[in-house]
């Protein structure tokens, strides 16, 4: 069986998964997003502001990828953790100063971040 027809067949059992994720950019008030924390990535920013992260989120639409603000890295962004399930809502921007302007959300927890040990004890015996 070639690639293409793996994938047909794939696709045609539900099989397949997409793993690439669409951008998503904040820009109406009340746009929202609802899924899993899979990965924060930092990012250099293209402006000189130093760094802002990237959010992996696994939801009911696939694998999506967005942006809050160095502001809400610096605040939500620190309690989010990874594999916890959260409700972003954005709620448009405010000008600060320097007419900058930041961006605002309501963000509530859904399900707690699974805790997982690395590299210390452990209950297999093994």
């Amino acid at each position: 069986m070639s690639y293409k027809e793996q994938l047909e067949a794939a696709k045609k059992e539900g099989l397949s998964k997409q793993i690439s994720a669409k951008f998503v950019e904040w820009k109406e008030d009340g746009q929202h997003i609802v899924g899993r924390l899979i990965a924060r990535i930092p990012v250099q920013s293209t402006l000189g502001s130093g760094t802002y992260n990237h959010y992996l989120f696994n939801t009911d639409e696939g694998l999506v990828k967005f942006a809050l603000g160095k502001a809400t890295d610096n605040e939500a962004g620190q309690v989010m953790g990874k594999n916890g399930v959260y409700s972003i809502t954005f709620r448009g921007q405010e000008k600060i100063s320097a007419g900058r302007k930041l961006n605002r959300f309501d963000i509530i927890e859904i399900e707690a971040p699974i805790e997982t040990a690395v590299g210390g004890q452990s209950d297999i015996p093994f």
